[in-house]
């Protein structure tokens, strides 16, 4: 009998790892370390901190830190009118208050109403609210992409319109419309639209504190008057694998409200999250911004504008010595050639009047215009450029 031969096979079973890339948010590092844990108030003025020398409002930070009973306030006027984007290469903890939302309609006191009639502040990247009614100057809409409307009444509150699943581009809450005079005094200012703001991770986002997008409240009225129209809620993107929430973010207000999105692989929400869209989604870094619209005022009457433009009562930015009509230069930053801005002027003791300028001249990327025939009653006045196309 011929012995069987028994031949052994080994089966090796190799397994490959699938490598998924490691996630960037795009940081150079460049503006450091953010770390702020003395308890207090802050403005975030990127100027007086020395960050973000490109002026673009697009942060490289490496790691964030907003501790525990701090406040970080963001504003319109002190950040350029932009949207804001944070960057960092490390762990981002907002466990104090990052806030950036729209003000509150202007409330009256005193003996001159026409003193507070001023669109309210946005929050950055956000739109002014409209001012109210007051002699014979009617009340007007609140700024922005679905900015209220004025009525026979109370200023329509301001809505929030988005195209872009991406949030892209990122743009804040539009501004309630001021109220009508009716047969009071003074029609209650409009609120302004929340900030917006984009915060990328290459590693984690934590939020135990609140960051706020809300819109501003409606201003009231003054003796038989309208209120005005609340401001609309902005916008706030969080981007990181792991996103945490154990505490309040926020861009609640307007009709509708702005909204909330939260793109990462994973994440946790034990806290509260408020707007009228409120979207979890796939981890994904949005382009950055390239080219930034925008339109500025050069100068007044042959006076230069100031390097940091504040919008204060207190310190005006131009002081206007003749009532006689002057021109007003305006630039333009990737705003299409031929677009035709409008200057709206709100003045405490004269009549409201809008101001048409030249269309934009130049390239893309640097046009210019004038604005001519701009008559300033005594008294200070608030200057809304805006650019439409």
């Amino acid at each position: 009998m011929r012995p069987s031969l028994t031949r052994l096979l080994v089966f090796a079973l190799v397994i490959t790892p699938v490598l998924r890339a490691q996630f960037s948010s795009g940081s150079t590092g460049s503006d450091g370390a953010l770390n702020l844990t003395t308890p207090g108030t802050v403005v975030f003025d990127p100027v007086a901190m020395g960050l973000n020398p490109a002026g673009d409002n697009i942060f490289n930070f490496t790691t964030i830190n907003v501790g525990a009973n701090v406040t970080l306030v963001m504003t319109a006027d002190v950040l350029r009118n932009r949207s804001v984007i944070w960057l960092a290469t490390g762990n981002v903890t907002i466990a104090g208050v990052l806030a950036l939302e729209g003000a509150s309609g202007t409330p009256y006191s005193g003996n001159n109403p026409g003193a507070m009639r001023s669109p309210a502040m946005p929050g950055p990247g956000g739109f002014p609210g409209g001012v109210g009614g007051y002699l014979t100057s009617p009340a007007t809409n609140g700024g922005g992409y679905g900015g209220g409307v004025t009525g026979s009444g109370a200023g329509g509150a301001g809505g929030y319109l988005y195209t872009s699943n991406q949030l892209v581009p990122l743009v804040g809450g539009s501004g309630g419309a001021g109220g009508q005079i009716g047969t009071g005094t003074a029609g209650g200012n409009g609120g302004a639209g929340g900030g917006a703001i984009r915060i990328v991770s290459s590693t984690s986002i934590s939020v135990t504190g609140t960051i706020n997008a809300n819109g501003g409240a409606a201003g009231p009225s003054l003796t038989n008057s309208y209120v005005g129209g609340q401001g609309s809620g902005g916008a706030i993107h969080l981007i990181a694998p792991t996103v945490t929430n154990s505490g309040g973010i926020y861009a609640g207000n307007g009709s509708p409200a702005g909204v909330v999105k939260i793109s990462a692989n994973s994440s946790s929400n034990t806290g509260s999250i408020f707007g009228s869209v409120v979207v979890t989604g796939p981890l994904y870094n949005p382009p950055l911004p390239t080219g930034v619209s925008q339109v500025n005022v050069v100068s007044v009457n042959g006076i230069a504008a100031p390097s940091d433009v504040m919008a204060s009562y207190l310190v005006p930015d131009f002081t206007v010595s003749t009532t006689s009509a002057v021109s007003i230069n305006i630039s333009g930053q990737y705003i299409p050639v031929g677009t035709v801005v409008t200057l709206y002027l709100t003045s405490e003791q004269g009549n409201d009047s809008t101001l048409t300028c030249s269309a934009l001249a130049g390239t893309l990327a640097s046009s210019t215009a004038t604005c001519p025939g701009a008559t300033f009653p005594q008294g200070v006045t608030i200057t809304d450029i805006r650019a439409v196309w």
